[in-house]
């Protein structure tokens, strides 16, 4: 697989489309589109903005493979200054932090129409 068909395929699998790529990287829409249909890829210098928008590993998206563990940078988990008493909230607070600032932003979206509909 090449690096623009796991590009489309990120794409299909996290139900993103091609226009909000274009808009979070500042690519064009004709030149993501030539991607697909003449079968190229982007330029490196494209590659890292592309796998924050998918929120996946440069290494992943120029590879298909991923890191083994022993060469990753694993990130420590934020320390919270207080706990909800709720262990349901204490989670969702755990998975928040977890997402990126695309997701959490349509999370909260999410939230704040599920409230206007009450």
């Amino acid at each position: 697989m090449t690096i623009s068909q796991r590009i489309f395929a990120l794409l299909r699998e996290k139900k993103l489309s091609q226009k909000e790529l274009s808009e979070y990287t500042g690519i064009s829409p004709a030149a993501i589109s030539s991607w697909k249909s003449k079968g190229t890829n982007p330029s490196s210098d494209k590659i890292v903005k592309i796998s924050e928008f998918l929120d996946v590993d440069v290494y992943y998206l120029l590879t298909g493979e991923y890191q083994p563990a022993s060469n990753l940078q694993i990130a420590e988990e934020s320390e919270y200054h207080a706990f909800p008493s709720d262990p349901d909230e204490h989670l969702l607070l755990q998975l928040f932090h977890k997402l990126s600032p695309m997701d959490k932003g349509r999370i909260i979206g999410q939230l704040e129409q599920k409230l206007a509909e009450k």
